[in-house]
């Protein structure tokens, strides 16, 4: 049986251990001993950039936020659907993240942080949608930084899906823009919460991984 390498590590601003791993050509990252991403199963994160670009579709230079860069695989998704003119933020809180996806990380998605279209940050979502010298909005945010909409990665995420944290998403998304938000689960209390903050909200079941049987939840909503 072959071991499991630790490839790096890197302390959270709330004290748990973030903790990049590789098993037989698989690699891992886990947060304070729980998994919360793998190179073997992306095909749902690859669905959440398929249908909010095909929510506006109709923009030929669309402004895209995508918040949480993981191992790169919903940029990539994202910019394999959107046009050339498109412009695209990616926002990740760990300094690593964003280094090992120039470096030992950067194949598995063909190297989306090379594609001109791409300004990469290191940030937190709501502090950088927070920034008064943000003024241009965007045509779709995409939220993969935690399992759903409940914090995981970091215990201070929660207020990203509270009332106020769906308003300050709202007010940074043009009108009839598009916000999609990655989850392990269903959930019809945060559809109704989406809608309660002024968007027209649904839900779509989307296959964890190509032609596997484990599903997994995109909730989309438009700005009205």
């Amino acid at each position: 049986m072959k071991p499991t390498e630790t490839l790096a590590r890197e302390t959270t601003s709330e004290g748990d251990e973030l903790v990049l791993s590789r098993h037989d050509g698989t690699y891992s990252l886990s947060v304070g001993g729980q998994e919360l991403m793998t190179s073997r199963v992306h095909g749902s994160e690859e669905a959440l950039a398929r249908l909010a670009c095909e929510a506006i579709a109709e923009k030929k230079t669309p402004r895209v936020l995508v918040g949480g860069l993981g191992f790169g695989y919903t940029l990539r998704a994202a910019l394999d659907h959107l046009p050339r003119g498109a412009t695209v933020l990616v926002c990740e809180v760990f300094a690593s993240l964003l280094s090992w996806n120039r470096g030992l990380l950067a194949d598995l998605a063909g190297r989306p942080l090379e594609d001109r279209r791409v300004t990469a940050v290191r940030a937190d979502v709501q502090s950088l949608l927070d920034r008064r010298d943000n003024r241009e909005h965007f045509d779709a945010i995409l939220l993969d930084v935690d399992n759903g909409p409940q914090a995981f990665t970091l215990r201070s995420n929660d207020s990203l899906y509270s009332a106020e944290g769906l308003a300050r998403l709202s007010r940074n998304l043009v009108p009839r823009g598009v916000l999609a938000v990655w989850s392990s689960a269903p959930s019809p209390e945060f559809q109704r919460r989406l809608r309660k903050a002024g968007f027209e909200a649904w839900a779509e079941s989307v296959a964890t991984r190509r032609g596997g049987k484990r599903r997994d939840t995109i909730f989309l909503g438009r700005r009205r």
